[in-house]
């Protein structure tokens, strides 16, 4: 039986399937994170590496209207807190309008020629030349707690697969500063002309 989307209720999650799910996450024990509270939707096409991999290993094998409550570890998530993404840089390496006063638990945009760099880093600390930004993901090294439904399940059709990649493609990478007042360069990195 398929509904108007296609969706076959019968239909098994595996690897390159389009799945659209209703779900809630938290720090595994603790309460719900913060803008999460609501039930939020997610779709994706599977086996593309765009949601964590502790994520999409628990949907394969199920089907529309499973119902799903699981602990991912940090190692299938955001990875664990590692110390080696911590830095300090120099006040004059960031660029903030005129006025505006940096805090701590800040989240910036980050530039930078590395593709597996985050797209946002955490001020840490304020020093008096210099500011600690914090590269790891923010839910680096917590178990998270999903409670979630699958709503749609079906084979992925090559539209679904071109607006993933679309979307992924569309996601700026630029230095050209037009997104963002407060941008970064990581240790090392020179920007671009």
């Amino acid at each position: 039986m398929t509904d108007h989307n296609g969706s076959n209720y019968d239909v098994i999650l595996e690897s390159k399937y389009y799945v659209k799910i209703l779900y809630r996450v938290k720090v595994a024990g603790g309460p719900i994170l913060k803008g999460a509270e609501a039930l939020e939707t997610m779709d994706f096409v599977t086996g593309y590496g765009h949601v964590i991999p502790g994520l999409e290993k628990r949907l394969l094998g199920h089907k529309r209207g499973d119902r799903l409550s699981f602990v991912v570890p940090p190692s299938e998530g955001f990875g664990e807190h590692r110390k080696e993404l911590i830095f300090e840089k120099s006040k004059d390496d960031f660029r903030f309008p005129e006025g505006f006063e940096p805090y701590p638990g800040m989240q910036l945009p980050l530039i930078s020629n590395d593709p597996a760099a985050p797209d946002t880093v955490m001020i840490r600390e304020i020093r008096e030349s210099s500011i600690v930004i914090d590269c790891n993901h923010p839910l680096a090294g917590l178990p998270l707690e999903y409670d979630l439904e699958i709503i749609e399940a079906r084979p992925a059709r090559a539209t679904d697969i071109c607006s993933e990649w679309d979307e992924k493609q569309s996601e700026c990478q630029s230095a050209c500063s037009s997104c963002s007042p407060h941008e970064i360069l990581l240790p090392g990195e020179q920007e671009e002309t």
